[in-house]
């Protein structure tokens, strides 16, 4: 029997399909510029207007995410796949693609129950009513870093274990990570009294390092030329 040693990840074009396929979630964002979720400190005049008035934008909107927010758990699917011959991470790894499916799941629950509450709104239905629905997606947005968080902690972590990757690009995750999970329990622990400042900036920072992450990974991930890069170290006994 040959023993190798992995020197560089098992390259795949998928984890950069899965990151542009979620940031195709902006097309929506900017394209249909849907309502919601508000939560609290929205008048109920307020809330009904925004609601009422964009019924079409965010079904179309909460349709589409639910596409596109599937690239994330593609992503760490893919990222999962380069380190398979490194099974001492893949626990790690298994862990970061549940975690994200779940903060997936959440993300487009809270959605779908926008556009619930904007079609509500728009056949004249009981305020009260849409202002629940309202609360609902706000509390299931709170919390998607979460889940979110955890897993680039697990994914970074990962990463930088198995030594396959620049150093940086696994401490981007890792802060990504930190601040997201950080931000999911500040954000929920304020939320319900007034805006957390520090928990917004928090997921911005958790947003933008996931971004940058997502994508540079992808590209190293696109541009390795072999299925892997090993590096033989002798004929062991079978």
């Amino acid at each position: 029997m040959t023993a190798v040693r992995q020197r560089a990840p098992i390259g795949t074009r998928l984890a950069l399909v899965g990151a542009v396929l979620y940031l195709l979630e902006w097309v929506a964002i900017i394209g249909a510029s849907p309502p919601g979720p508000l939560g609290p400190g929205t008048t109920t005049k307020a809330l009904m207007a925004a609601y009422s008035h964009h019924a079409g934008a965010a079904a179309v909107s909460a349709g589409w995410f639910a596409v596109c927010l599937s690239g994330r758990v593609l992503y760490m699917a893919a990222v999962r796949s380069s380190l398979r011959a490194r099974t001492r991470e893949l626990p790690l790894m298994d862990f970061a693609v549940a975690a994200m499916a779940i903060s997936v799941a959440l993300e487009v629950a809270s959605y779908a129950v926008v556009a619930a509450a904007a079609r509500l709104a728009s056949t004249g239905a009981d305020s009260g009513l849409v202002v629940a629905l309202d609360a609902a997606a706000f509390w299931l947005d709170l919390i998607i870093f979460g889940p979110a968080g955890v897993s680039l902690l697990a994914a970074g972590a990962a990463m930088l274990r198995s030594r396959l990757f620049p150093s940086w690009l696994s401490v981007v995750a890792l802060v990504a990570g930190a601040a997201g999970t950080i931000g999911c329990v500040v954000s929920a622990g304020t939320a319900g009294a007034s805006a957390s400042g520090l928990g917004d900036a928090l997921s911005a920072v958790a947003a933008l390092g996931m971004w940058i992450w997502m994508l540079v990974t992808g590209v190293l991930l696109w541009r390795a030329s072999r299925p892997a890069d090993e590096e033989r170290i002798g004929n062991l006994p079978a």
